[in-house]
């Protein structure tokens, strides 16, 4: 199901704001309008159904979070629960599917073997029945996403 967080990072808070996110605006509301929650939860309920998973599914849930920078998404496995990146997301909408399933098959992976490591055989497994190559990482082009930090004396 999905947790509804506001753009800005927190339950109920709507407001976009920082520079990157002023910048990606557009971008994130165009992938927003191709990629609604109705959307993102149609792919869950057909890779559940592929993976033969169907009484997991509401046991998930999934949100956005802007504050991811170069992540495409995350997968918090005892939680239950997935972040996914408007930012990066917004450039690259066209990828969302694949970082849904991806996210997702970590959590049924975890489920169905839970001493397996994160990218093993059951997450492979899952990935391979979703019709899409395992691939631990995402390729997309994030250099202007990183943060840069300053070096304490």
């Amino acid at each position: 199901a999905f947790l509804y967080v506001g753009l800005g990072g927190r339950p109920g808070h709507s407001v976009v704001s920082g520079a990157l996110i002023t910048r990606e605006r557009r971008r994130i509301a165009e992938m927003l309008r191709d990629w609604p929650p109705e959307a993102v939860e149609g792919v869950l309920d057909e890779a559940f159904s592929l993976w033969n998973a169907q009484e997991l599914r509401s046991e998930f849930r999934w949100t956005w979070n802007t504050r991811l920078r170069t992540t495409a998404g995350r997968a918090f496995l005892r939680e239950g629960r997935v972040e996914l990146n408007p930012i990066l997301l917004g450039r690259h909408p066209e990828a969302v599917r694949t970082v849904v399933i991806h996210e997702f098959a970590h959590l049924v992976a975890h489920r169905m073997r839970p001493r397996e490591p994160g990218h093993g055989p059951a997450w492979r497994a899952l990935m391979r029945a979703a019709g899409l190559r395992p691939r631990a990482s995402h390729t997309l082009p994030v250099a202007d996403l990183r943060r840069t930090r300053a070096l304490r004396g």
